[in-house]
């Protein structure tokens, strides 16, 4: 969902008649500590997959302090409305994994459903910690997990959560916004100051 965000967003953008240049030269405040949540996230995650205990037993903990550093970004740059999306859709998330213990709320029965018999079989042996059924979440969380499919038509097949819903749509806001930069600070004509007669002229 996160890809399909960012892409409708350039895409959108461009037929806006923004620049995709204007998407390199944008910067978040502190966004060192978002590479360093992402790394954090996504490492975690890789080693779990392969069973590392160190990973599996301390997951929870590495979860939080991506999510601080990630909260903190996000916090930093709320200037931005579309940054609030993507605020809200990591709280759901995180709340998610948080009173899950460090596990992701996921319906297995759609996983079965889309085809996904690799991690269909490693959740039935446990063999996935970091996904827990979703029939066996923690209270109000079976609403918070990954409990949505793409349609069938579409080639890309995901299962995902309301949190990775507001996410990819600030994504897409914000992705779009970014590449209109550019034709804020220009008009199509310039204001030029005369400094002999002290007239300005178009």
């Amino acid at each position: 969902m996160i890809f399909e965000g960012l892409v409708l967003g350039i895409i959108i953008g461009k037929l806006r008649g923004g620049k995709i240049e204007q998407l390199g030269k944008f910067m978040f405040r502190s966004s060192f500590l978002l590479v360093f949540a992402l790394i954090l996230q996504i490492g975690t995650s890789i080693l779990i997959s392969i069973g590392n205990k160190t990973a599996i037993n301390n997951r929870m903990i590495l979860y939080i302090i991506s999510y601080i550093m990630l909260f903190i970004v996000l916090f930093l740059n709320l200037g931005r409305k579309s940054v609030w999306f993507i605020l809200i859709g990591a709280i759901i998330n995180f709340a998610a994994l948080v009173l899950n213990k460090g596990s992701m709320p996921i319906d297995v029965a759609l996983l079965e459903k889309m085809g996904f018999e690799n991690m269909f079989q490693s959740l039935k042996i446990g063999a996935m910690p970091n996904y827990i059924d979703i029939n066996r979440a923690y209270s109000f969380t079976v609403y918070l997990g990954k409990k949505f499919a793409t349609p069938k038509f579409y080639p890309f097949r995901q299962i995902f959560s309301v949190g990775d819903i507001f996410i990819s749509l600030g994504l897409l806001i914000f992705t779009q916004g970014i590449m209109q930069v550019s034709r804020s600070y220009y008009s199509p004509k310039t204001v030029k100051f005369d400094y002999w007669d002290g007239k300005m002229k178009l």
